[in-house]
């Protein structure tokens, strides 16, 4: 079996890549800089043009694509372009590559985010659910749509929505982790908003399954039990030994990322999301809980 990872030497890709040699697949890594001394083989491709890359392709049992350009830049218009053109160019460039293959992969999972539902409060989200408002929810329909359409009937053609991904290497723990250990570490805004937070491990493991299990368009790639910005934030401050910290009121929050040029809206909107898919088909979490990846991540 053959596995082709575009933007597999980011931080899910790499855990990715590891849980595809552990279920016996052989790893391509489609980059633009490829090494020559990477774990696995690397090929290069620009991410928007058919090469030989696409030849990787063809034959494939699978296809991921993770490619996509940080989110929590400030969205300034013209980084809102690199936003949308980082994650549309490289999904039709590998539905273009996929469709003009004569043996064409069994699956094709490309990455999407539960950033499509907006900003929704409290409400429990399922793939069932409408679409939201906002940029996030314009990027994400855009992303999903250069995976979905057109219908490529030999394919399955899976949208992986993923939410917010806990890990050592990466993702949002990198982040508040200094802040916590400053004694910073007090919710954002009214603290109230949800996250559907994953462990990359669990991540990486539903990306398989949804090869072998032959799934099948948009699925909510998160835990089971999201949580609120203060309860993710007085955990990380347990496990730190840190005091409660008051809020840091929205407006603080604008002005402290825009002066750190990062975007407040990914710290303020709220998604309720929960796999419902995932749990119907039997998948099982290894962490199904924030404490119980918190536990694993930073024992």
């Amino acid at each position: 079996m053959k596995a082709v990872i575009a933007g597999g030497s980011g931080f899910v890709g790499k855990h990715l890549a590891a849980e595809l040699t552990n279920s016996g697949f052989e790893v391509v890594v489609l980059t633009r800089s490829p090494n020559a001394g990477a774990k696995f083989r690397e090929v290069k491709w620009d991410g928007k043009s058919q090469g030989d890359w696409a030849k990787e392709i063809d034959g494939a049992t699978a296809v991921f694509n993770l490619s996509g350009a940080p989110i929590d830049k400030k969205w300034t218009p013209e980084y809102q372009k690199v936003l949308v053109s980082s994650r549309t160019e490289p999904t039709r460039a590998i539905h273009e590559a996929i469709r003009a293959s004569a043996v064409k992969p069994k699956t094709w999972v490309n990455a999407s985010a539960v950033g499509w539902y907006g900003d929704r409060g409290d409400e429990i989200l399922s793939e069932s659910d409408r679409i939201g408002e906002g940029f996030l929810s314009e990027v994400c329909q855009q992303w999903e749509d250069a995976a979905l359409v057109p219908d490529i009937p030999e394919v399955k053609q899976v949208c992986a929505r993923i939410g917010i991904v806990l890990g050592n290497e990466g993702g949002v723990l990198g982040a508040l982790i200094p802040l916590v250990k400053g004694f910073a570490g007090g919710a954002a805004g009214s603290g109230k908003q949800y996250l559907s937070v994953i462990h990359v491990k669990d991540l990486a493991k539903m990306l398989v399954w949804l090869v072998e299990a032959g799934q099948e368009g948009p699925i909510n790639a998160c835990g089971p039990e999201p949580v609120t910005n203060s309860q993710l934030m007085a955990a990380l401050r347990e496990r730190f030994g840190r005091p409660p910290v008051p809020p840091a009121p929205a407006f603080v929050i604008k002005a402290a990322t825009a002066a750190m040029g990062k975007e407040a809206t990914v710290v303020l909107v709220s998604q309720r999301a929960v796999p419902t898919l995932a749990l119907a088909q039997g998948f099982e979490f290894a962490f199904p809980t924030l404490n119980s990846a918190l536990d694993d991540l930073l024992s």
